[in-house]
């Protein structure tokens, strides 16, 4: 697993993506039937749905068991309700409501829209399915999901940002204080192997320099618990990434590809990393410029988007009946 790319991932998506898998645990998981509405906790008729024969059956099936005493399907379904409820019903409600509003603003969030922000969602994955992999395993989201989650984050920016009005001297005033947001990238793809000490690393270094697979050698010496397995594969990085080592980040960018160099002190302990490639990513231009600097300044001078969906909520006269 890349960390770093997971996390920044996860920093993104954080707000729906808990919401998505809370649906994904009531409604995959669930062995019973399909409307959890009806629950009654603590009534021993926790599951009857409605569509079981009306005998309640569903409810009272095993869902797991442990020393021979049962946990039934009702007491899973009444729990994943508990815990998880209230978060998935705000969730459907907010659709419901950005549904609405867009309606009547004839907003619409387009396949292209949504295609780039997925693109720059994967950037550091080594490709698509990599990234929906991860996606699925870590969050246990579908690509469907996924896609659902960007459309409803996009409409909600669109509908924050019509209270925003930007000159283009706004916009290129934006545009000449942060040039770094928007210039050209450099990524590197990344492997390491992490040892206790500046001696351990010594030695790993030997070992490849003799001509040991470095992601043998990762597997066997890295105590980097998140990277070994992968033979010490960190994915595609950002030359100025802060999460990691700027001595680390100089050094790899001035690897040629294949290259090693080590030991190199970090916060993880003594590293010996190696270059797999370098990818360089040109910097938005024209129109495409303008657009993204247009709406990151909208952003952030537009009230926060759980102030929105509130404000939404209350529109549309939203009421959560227990």
């Amino acid at each position: 697993m890349k960390k770093f790319g997971v996390l920044k991932t996860v920093v993104l998506l954080q707000a729906v993506c808990m919401i998505v898998l809370s649906v994904a645990v009531v409604v995959k998981l669930s062995p019973f039937g399909s409307d959890p509405s009806e629950l009654e906790p603590g009534t021993g008729n926790e599951a009857h749905t409605g569509n079981d024969g009306g005998d309640g059956q569903s409810g009272r099936d095993e869902a797991a068991t442990v020393g021979g005493e049962s946990i039934t399907a009702g007491e899973l379904e009444a729990q994943l309700l508990k815990q998880y409820g209230d978060t998935v019903l705000r969730t459907m409600m907010v659709r419901k409501a950005l549904n609405l509003e867009a309606n009547a603003r004839q907003l619409k969030v387009t396949v292209e829209e949504q295609d780039r922000e997925l693109a720059a969602m994967m950037e550091g994955y080594e490709n698509e399915d990599e990234y929906y992999r991860v996606m699925k395993e870590q969050l246990g989201m579908e690509k469907d999901d996924v896609r659902e989650d960007v459309k409803y984050k996009l409409l909600l920016e669109q509908i924050a940002m019509l209270s925003v009005e930007l000159s283009d001297r706004d916009v290129n005033r934006y545009i000449d204080e942060h040039a770094e947001l928007f210039g050209d990238r450099l990524q590197l793809h990344l492997q390491w192997i992490v040892t206790e000490t500046e001696r351990a690393a010594g030695d790993v270094l030997d070992m490849l320099s003799d001509g040991e697979d470095f992601a043998r050698i990762a597997k066997t010496y890295s105590m980097d618990d998140f990277t070994a397995e992968s033979g010490g594969d960190l994915g595609l990085i950002d030359a100025d990434d802060p999460f990691y080592d700027a001595e680390l980040l100089d050094t790899a960018s001035r690897l040629q590809t294949g290259e090693m160099a080590g030991p190199l002190k970090t916060e993880s302990g003594y590293a010996v990393i190696r270059l797999v490639e370098r990818q360089k990513t040109e910097g938005l231009t024209g129109k495409r410029l303008m657009d993204a600097a247009r709406k990151q300044l909208a952003l952030s001078k537009a009230k926060p988007l759980h102030d929105i969906e509130d404000e939404l909520l209350l529109k549309y006269d939203a009421v959560k009946r227990k």
